[in-house]
């Protein structure tokens, strides 16, 4: 089970890495892979279900269950309701949107650091890597939340 989260983490890291750069690279392919970014909730909540069925720590299914809360808020916000919420912001949608995305994906690279240090090392750097690429994107004009004026 430890392989199956390493590999969805880091999936989900890096699509959404490359979601936050094709804003402004290639806007022509941000939407599939948002679209992917957004299935990986699929094997995410496989692994959530399955270590709280075993009665594993809660680290080890509760962030891939806030990821598949997050997924489907979402879902409903920006593809069914369509709620701009990003700009001007709105915190009452921003903070939780924000809140169990990091919090998922940050808890599952978290939860690898008992299975294996390289694990968890590896994937805490793509964490930190898609922190950095939606703070990227926000400083080209195309973050999810906010917008950073460029210096220059």
């Amino acid at each position: 089970m430890s392989i199956f989260l390493f590999v969805t983490i880091n999936l989900i890291n890096l699509f959404a890495i490359l979601f936050f750069v094709s804003k402004f690279r290639w806007p022509s392919i941000e939407h599939l892979l948002g679209a992917v970014t957004l299935l990986l909730a699929i094997p995410a909540a496989i692994i959530g279900i399955l270590n709280l069925m075993e009665g594993r720590w809660l680290f080890t299914w509760l962030p891939a269950l806030l990821y598949v809360v997050w997924a489907a808020f979402d879902l409903v916000v920006d593809h069914v309701v369509r709620v701009e919420f990003r700009n001007p912001f709105r915190p009452s949608i921003g903070i939780p949107f924000l809140l169990l995305y990091y919090f998922s994906i940050g808890g599952m690279a978290a939860s690898l650091y008992s299975v294996n240090i390289y694990l968890w090392i590896f994937s805490g750097a793509t964490c930190l890597l898609n922190v950095y690429a939606s703070f990227y994107a926000a400083s080209h004009g195309k973050g999810n939340l906010i917008q950073l004026k460029r210096k220059g």
